[in-house]
């Protein structure tokens, strides 16, 4: 996948099916859009190109608003290229490019940058100038481009629109599992390799430590999870903890996660990791003595062992 910006030149012959949001989490519901848009354009014979903001149209719109987020920009694109996009257009939503209306956009932005063929749209979504452009005038000017646009029903679970607002919802109250249900695929937190004071190694269970997220992601209550961490290329699982260890206190919130199988695959202080968090297993604990914290360990361990062998 080429990651893009409206001033890049695009090949010569270049012609595009394309989708159109912030999708923030990628949830199963832009997911729906995202493969539509990719089947399409491989139909077609064209590229595949997903137009995202950044930051978020919320942030700029009504910042008094602005959203916590489910994914960063980074996080976005390694979802969006799991889903085999070609290109993805990063737009950068401010005062100026608020101001433009539907029709500019559709002429500006699909016909002369991305030569589009067909525009592939979510029910009720839309573009342009305090969102303007109904449905309506939409399919009018872009068939003056000769652009034909699909409108497509976003996923829903239990009769209920799957929205990155109540994803928001269920990860902030410790909800991972239900969460991970309407994202389908585990809550993506993409964290920085940071230097341990080795306390794991020294109760019998050695961790890699990450620094939190310094962006306006959301992340969940202090606890343990079951996760995977990608290493050496591939993804490992194992226990993560995030908190502040109120046994030693202290210290500084961040993560630590120990492999369920390590292989030696350690990334560098200071390098980005993908950190992908399955389920919720229990609530941060002060313990009184070493001994209560590693007997607590191994259990978590020991569920984290049963809830993977359960998933595969």
């Amino acid at each position: 996948m080429k990651i893009i910006s409206l001033h890049d030149a695009l090949p010569e012959n270049f012609r595009s099916v394309v989708t159109i949001g912030n999708f923030d989490g990628v949830h199963s519901g832009h997911c729906r859009l995202i493969r539509h848009t990719v089947d399409l354009a491989a139909s077609r014979g064209a590229a595949s190109v997903v137009v995202t903001f950044d930051p978020h149209t919320r942030n700029v719109l009504y910042p008094q608003l602005s959203p916590m987020l489910l994914t960063t920009f980074n996080e976005k694109a390694s979802l969006m290229e799991n889903l085999g996009v070609d290109y993805l257009l990063r737009i950068d939503f401010n005062e100026k490019f608020k101001q433009l209306k539907s029709e500019e956009f559709i002429e500006q932005v699909l016909f002369k940058q991305l030569r589009a063929c067909d525009w592939v749209m979510g029910e009720g979504h839309s573009v342009g100038r305090d969102r303007a452009g109904g449905k309506k005038i939409l399919h009018s000017e872009a068939a003056k481009y000769h652009i034909n646009m699909f409108t497509a029903v976003l996923a829903a679970m239990d009769e209920t629109i799957i929205s990155s607002t109540q994803i928001r919802k269920l990860i902030n109250e410790g909800r991972i599992g239900d969460a991970v249900t309407m994202l389908g695929h585990p809550y993506l937190i993409t964290v920085e390799r940071s230097e341990g004071l080795k306390i794991g190694t020294k109760l019998g269970y050695p961790t890699l430590n990450f620094n939190k997220p310094r962006s306006q992601k959301v992340i969940p209550p202090s606890g343990v999870y079951a996760a995977e961490v990608d290493l050496n290329g591939k993804k490992t699982a194992g226990a993560l903890y995030f908190g502040d260890c109120p046994t030693y206190r202290g210290r500084e919130v961040h993560f630590e996660f120990h492999a369920l199988e390590f292989d030696n695959s350690e990334p560098v202080v200071g390098e980005a990791v993908n950190v992908w968090l399955h389920r919720f297993i229990r609530p941060d604990i002060a313990f009184s003595e070493e001994r209560a914290l590693i007997n607590q360990i191994t259990e978590d361990i020991n569920n984290i062992k049963i809830f993977f062998s359960q998933e595969k």
